[in-house]
């Protein structure tokens, strides 16, 4: 079980796409920096619909997408995610295997 650390936005590089041809169904991925903006686009939110996501709190709120992503939670507009903070990003590096970081 590997929790995939994506930093990057889907708009300036492919590690998502790249990490998503590799994932195993036992995986997760955490989105932190710019790779939680690809949330806003509905072709992302299709392609980690069945995915165990979990998005970085201060990330979400530095970008001021708090309220949107809220918005979407309770519409289930984009799937399910979980949305964290520090401290349960290192629980789940513990609970996972392994972290890639792409």
């Amino acid at each position: 079980m590997i929790l995939h650390h994506i930093q990057t936005s889907v708009m300036t590089g492919d590690a998502l796409t790249t990490c998503l041809r590799y994932i195993h169904p036992n995986d997760s991925i955490l989105l932190s920096s710019d790779a939680v903006n690809c949330l806003l686009q509905t072709q992302w939110q299709q392609r980690l619909v069945n995915i165990t996501l979990f998005v970085l709190q201060d990330d979400v709120v530095a970008r001021g997408l708090s309220d949107r992503l809220t918005i979407m939670l309770a519409n289930k507009a984009a799937g399910s995610f979980d949305i964290i903070d520090y401290s349960q990003f290192v629980e789940q590096s513990l609970l996972h295997e392994k972290v890639i970081t792409w």
